[in-house]
């Protein structure tokens, strides 16, 4: 196996820190999703959600 260069070295250490960074998004907008359907605030959300994709309709008619 080749050394890697220190170009290659840094694209790792970068790639590495991207998918820390990622891991660390998934896992709190999973916990948020949790709170959202503990809380009951889930139901509202999809209603929020419902309104906006319509009046984003509106907006493009």
């Amino acid at each position: 196996m080749t050394e890697m260069t220190e170009y290659e070295k840094f694209l790792w250490e970068e790639l590495s820190m991207a998918n820390d960074s990622n891991l660390r998004l998934a896992y709190l907008l999973e916990d948020y999703i949790d709170f959202l359907n503990e809380t009951g605030f889930y139901e509202a959300f999809q209603v929020f959600q419902q309104q906006k994709a319509k009046n984003k309709m509106k907006d493009a008619n």
